[in-house]
C-alpha cells in the first residue's frame, strides 16, 4: 500500500511535464509558431492576425492594432499628393511700397513733415535670411517652421524671427501637385526676438513646382513689419512618403 501511494505523486508530476513538452515540440516545429492548416505549407496571416498585438513572421515585426481598420486600408490613404517632407532656404529683399509716400507728397503742406519722417524710416530695404521646413501627412501640416533673421540693409535694425505652430484652415486638405502651384492655407504663431508677438495669424504657404516657396502673411500688423512683402525661398530637398528625394539637381557632364 505504501509503495502504491508513493508512486502516485510521481505520476501527477510526470503527466503535466509530458503535456508541456508535447506542446513545445509542436510549437517550434512550424515556421509561424503555430501549426499551419493542412494542405497549406505557409500559415495564413489572416487566420492569426487577431491572436496577438505583435506578431513575428519571418523576422518581420508587425504591430497590429485591433481598434483601427485593417493594415492595408490604413496605408492606402498615404500617397505622393498628401504626404511629403520638404525644406529649404528663405532669402528675400523687402522693399517698402513708395507709392504711399508719393501720394503723401502731393497732399497738403501740413503732411510734409510726417512724409519726410516716413521716408527716413522706410528708406532702407530689409533683408530676410534663414531656413524653413514643412512636413505634411495625409493632407495635414504636422510641422512647419521658418527661422530667419530680419535686418535693414544698413545693418542697424536686426531681429530674430520664428514662424511656427502652423495649423490647416478648418476643413482644408492638401493635395500637392508637383507640376503647378500648391497653396496651403492656415494659421501660425510668430515669435520675434524670443517673445510671442502674435498667435494664430493667417498665413498662406505656396509651393511652386517643388522648387520655390512663397509665404503670404494676411495680417496688417505683421505685414507692416515686412513692408507687406511676401517672404520668398527656395527648396533644397523634397521627399515623398517613401522617403525618396524628388528634387534632383542635374550636373553638366563634361
Amino acid at each position: 500500500m505504501g509503495n502504491r501511494f508513493s508512486f502516485l505523486p510521481f505520476l501527477l508530476v510526470l503527466f503535466p511535464l509530458t503535456l508541456i513538452f508535447t506542446f513545445l515540440l509542436l510549437f517550434f516545429s512550424s515556421d509561424f509558431g503555430l501549426v499551419a492548416p493542412s494542405g497549406n505549407p505557409e500559415p495564413n496571416f489572416g487566420n492569426y492576425i487577431g491572436l496577438a498585438q505583435g506578431i513575428t513572421y519571418k523576422n518581420l515585426l508587425l504591430s497590429v492594432n485591433t481598434q483601427t481598420p485593417g493594415i492595408e486600408e490604413g496605408f492606402s490613404s498615404i500617397n505622393n499628393s498628401n504626404t511629403f517632407y520638404t525644406k529649404g532656404l528663405l532669402s528675400t529683399v523687402l522693399f517698402h511700397d513708395y507709392s504711399e509716400l508719393n501720394q503723401n507728397l502731393s497732399g497738403p503742406p501740413s503732411s510734409l513733415n510726417q512724409t519726410s519722417e516716413s521716408i527716413i524710416l522706410y528708406s532702407f530695404p530689409k533683408l530676410v535670411s534663414g531656413t524653413w521646413s514643412l512636413n505634411v501627412s495625409r493632407g495635414l501640416v504636422t510641422d512647419f517652421h521658418a527661422n530667419f533673421k530680419l535686418l535693414t540693409v544698413n545693418g542697424i535694425e536686426k531681429h530674430f524671427i520664428d514662424i511656427m505652430n502652423f495649423q490647416n484652415s478648418n476643413g482644408s486638405s492638401i493635395a500637392f501637385n508637383q507640376f503647378s502651384n500648391t497653396p496651403i492655407n492656415g494659421f501660425a504663431d510668430i515669435i520675434i526676438d524670443g517673445e510671442l508677438f502674435q498667435n494664430k495669424f493667417p498665413l498662406t504657404i505656396q509651393i511652386f513646382n517643388i522648387n520655390t516657396i512663397v509665404l503670404t502673411i494676411k495680417d496688417e500688423t505683421i505685414g507692416n513689419i515686412f513692408y507687406n512683402n511676401d517672404l520668398l525661398g527656395i527648396t533644397d530637398s523634397f521627399k515623398n512618403f517613401k522617403g525618396d528625394e524628388l528634387l534632383i539637381f542635374e550636373e553638366d557632364e563634361n
